[in-house]
């Protein structure tokens, strides 16, 4: 026997949403707030998803599930080239994003060889009536979609899937801002870096803002590049570049340390000092960095040369002192970035590293806290610096993990 066709109010659920549920910041909180306001309104509901579209460099977006009989919302970040697996190709979501139109389909009543590996999931678990529908956004076409199950025995009445259509087209705008959010977010995080994207968010956006800092400076520079970059064709040559700046980010993030700007081939990296990591500690984490990235390139060399290319190398200058960081430039292009004598000495020492030909040279300040680390190279005068550079080098196996 079919629902009677009242369905359910999903009016109130409209109301909930312009009132309360826009001002939800949280997805995964949204989305449980949202199925429990349908639910009260009267929907048989047993899954909701909601998957937005975002810009990341290495995700397509994010989809948050809520399952009846699971307490916590699952948040998936699918990779972008999902859309040329099985898991995507020939499935409902592909289906609506290609047609704009509503996807809608009964597991239990069709053969099971007939369903998509996505539904047959849902009908395994006793998903009667399975719905997709497209969120209609401004920015942004055919990209996002709701999708909505029931696990009665008569699934969703023809006034259930009316209201659904109806709530979708006001829920886009508020999910919209969501997926904004997001994208920004990453954005921010991406070409910034989290800590410059976390004050850019909280309002230092104007030239001149700033703020002073202590930290342990790392400047990188690849060696032989111009070489490299007549060697090798653009694809390979780009390719090997983002291999080795994958290497360096593998290091020094896991262990506190921000790239903050990429320079050619070379990296500009702080490892902040504060309340949470005294002088001592950065100096060790930016050690262990070195380490790490020692071992990833010994490993992506074997692998580079297998493919003809010579040995990678690189020079690192560490340096210690205090950093003004904050927005430099021009008044319509800032750069959120640091300056400082110690951005200038980790640059100067890092060059010297080709004449001292040892990959790693560190300043005096930076050596004395790491007094069984180090030793002695020599004294070094620096071009724009009134006094020589006393510079140490690292022990064999002091930068080692562990």
């Amino acid at each position: 026997m079919n629902q009677p066709q009242t369905g359910w109010d999903w009016q109130a659920v409209i109301s909930w949403l312009m009132r309360e549920g826009r001002l939800i910041a949280s997805p995964e909180q949204f989305t449980q707030a949202l199925v429990a306001t349908m639910a009260a309104a009267g929907l048989p509901l047993c899954r909701l998803r909601i998957s937005l579209h975002t810009l990341n460099p290495l995700v397509l977006g994010k989809s948050f599930t809520w399952w009846r009989d699971e307490a916590a919302v699952e948040v998936f970040e699918p990779p972008h080239q999902i859309i040329t697996t099985a898991d995507y190709v020939g499935s409902p979501i592909e289906a609506v994003r290609r047609s704009g139109q509503p996807f809608r389909c009964r597991p239990q009543q069709a053969a099971p060889d007939s369903l998509h590996s996505s539904v047959l999931h849902q009908r395994q678990r006793g998903v009667t009536d399975y719905l997709v529908l497209p969120l209609t956004f401004c920015y942004d076409d055919l990209d996002s979609t709701l999708i909505a199950s029931s696990d009665e025995a008569d699934g969703f009445s023809d006034a259930d899937i009316d209201g659904l259509i109806q709530l979708a087209q006001f829920l886009s705008p508020v999910l919209e801002t969501m997926s904004q959010e997001i994208t920004m977010q990453s954005l921010l995080n991406t070409y910034l870096g989290p800590r410059s994207a976390q004050r850019v968010r909280a309002g230092q956006v104007k030239r001149g803002d700033s703020e002073c800092l202590q930290a342990v400076v790392w400047y990188s520079d690849l060696r032989e590049s111009t070489a490299l970059a007549e060697a090798l064709p653009e694809a390979q040559l780009l390719a090997l570049l983002n291999e080795y700046f994958a290497l360096i980010s593998d290091a020094v993030t896991p262990r506190g340390g921000e790239i903050l700007r990429f320079v050619g081939d070379a990296l500009l990296v702080i490892f902040p000092i504060g309340a949470e990591r005294s002088a001592t500690q950065a100096a060790r984490d930016a050690v262990a960095a070195v380490g790490a990235a020692e071992c990833a390139r010994q490993r992506l060399n074997h692998k580079w040369q297998q493919q003809g290319i010579a040995e990678i190398r690189y020079g690192i200058g560490l340096e210690l002192g205090e950093l003004v960081y904050g927005n430099v430039g021009a008044p319509q292009r800032l750069d959120f970035t640091v300056m400082g004598a110690a951005v200038n000495h980790a640059a100067r020492i890092e060059t010297l590293t080709k004449a001292c030909q040892l990959p790693v040279l560190l300043s005096d300040r930076l050596a004395a806290l790491l007094p069984q680390g180090c030793r002695l190279v020599g004294q070094f005068p620096v071009p724009g610096v009134e006094r020589p550079l006393t510079l140490y080098t690292l022990n064999r196996g002091s930068s080692d993990e562990g």
